[in-house]
């Protein structure tokens, strides 16, 4: 198939955190014999192109999309991160040519709502309510009137019941699917753990948002300092946002504590999953599941929090699982694996088996493929 790829955000060198399970995408369906472009529509910046890790994105407005359209002659466009803010792109498509976009987490209202609650300034809390109300005014219209090329794919049934918390029953089933994000089992390869790994802690995470959780991550940490192991274990914090410092602030001078300020590659994330045994991945609203599946296909076992989603990929087969906000659970999750290693191992095999069974790149590209192809010919 000719896919245009359209989407919100993409990787870039120096902007590595920019939707990288988009760009992993786009290197398998090349590796299968696909022709796509990648269009990121963003009209505040300049028009242009640049190149991440062989693939080259091209930026700009409608005036850019419309001529990537007419140029590329697409038999599909994959949209990813739709909203009232890239909805304008899609209407240029010619209506013979399918839409199949993914939702990934704020496009949906009620996502978007649980991250307004956390947010304490009350001026940008007040700017996101506004916009927690034109995007459920923006979906009633676009779902209302659905449009006979339009599909839509949700990542989790979680995620979709969500919508429908919202829309209600515009959120049709025969216009909609769930597919997990695929997770590159080749760059993510497993290796089994050794007893001693479940010492190493790794935490990935940016930190612009309270429903990372990272307080908790802190707070868990800090419960551990009374165990009487607690000197033999090696906890890596690696991320960035504005609440990085502040929120690592408690955590300094303490000598088991290596904290890395800045984003990594997925081959360098790679190489982290390979010194840890555990992957510490709070959470208050299903974010960073990705990263979760990244490291449990490594042999890591995550420790997170049963909200939302995170059922749906994980239990106590695979993971530490605390409640919501619970960081003394987060804290037990890790000690019970420190404290019986067989635990710790089974739940590591455990969980890369369930990974490549569930979400693995090899079972889930070809299924989107698939999608896109029917779409296509419907």
């Amino acid at each position: 198939m000719r896919i245009l790829l359209l989407t919100r955000s993409y990787p870039a060198p120096g902007d590595l955190y920019q939707y990288p399970f988009v760009h992993r995408r786009v290197l398998a369906y090349r590796a299968l014999g696909h022709d796509v472009a990648v269009f990121r529509f963003d009209p505040d910046r300049p028009a242009g192109a640049h190149l991440f890790d062989g693939v080259v994105c091209e930026t700009g407005g409608l005036e850019e999309v419309r001529a990537a359209l007419a140029r590329g002659r697409p038999d599909v466009v994959a949209v990813h991160g739709l909203s009232e803010a890239i909805w304008p792109a899609c209407t240029l498509v010619d209506p013979a040519i399918p839409v199949c976009a993914w939702l990934h987490g704020s496009e949906i209202p009620g996502f978007l709502r649980e991250k307004v609650v956390l947010i304490e300034d009350p001026i940008r809390r007040a700017h996101q309510e506004r916009l927690l109300e034109g995007r459920i005014a923006f979906w009633h219209e676009v779902l209302s009137r659905w449009p006979d090329n339009l599909h839509i794919a949700f990542v989790s049934a979680d995620s979709r019941e969500l919508m429908r918390s919202d829309l209600g029953a515009l959120v049709q089933d025969a216009r909609t699917t769930v597919l997990h994000n695929p997770i590159d089992t080749d760059l993510f390869p497993y290796r089994a753990k050794q007893p001693a790994d479940r010492f190493a802690v790794l935490s990935i995470r940016p930190y612009d948002s309270r429903s990372y959780a990272n307080d908790l991550a802190v707070e868990a940490i800090l419960a551990l300092r009374a165990r009487p192991w607690f000197g033999q274990m090696r906890f890596t914090l690696i991320g960035d946002g504005p609440l990085f410092a502040e929120t690592l602030a408690p955590l300094a001078g303490i000598a088991e504590i290596t904290i890395r300020r800045g984003f990594l590659t997925q081959e360098a994330i790679a190489a982290e999953h390979g010194g840890h045994g555990l992957f510490l991945v709070p959470t208050r609203l299903d974010t960073q599941g990705v990263s979760r599946d990244e490291a449990m296909a490594s042999g890591l076992v995550p420790v997170t929090n049963a909200v939302h989603a995170v059922p749906e990929f994980v239990d106590a087969e695979c993971a530490g699982l605390a409640g919501p906000d619970d960081a003394e659970g987060l804290a037990a999750g890790i000690a019970e694996m420190v404290e019986s290693p067989a635990l710790f191992l089974a739940r590591s095999a455990v969980a890369a088996a369930r990974v490549r069974a569930q979400s693995g790149h090899e079972r889930i590209i070809p299924r989107e493929l698939a999608w896109m192809a029917e779409c296509a010919a419907s």
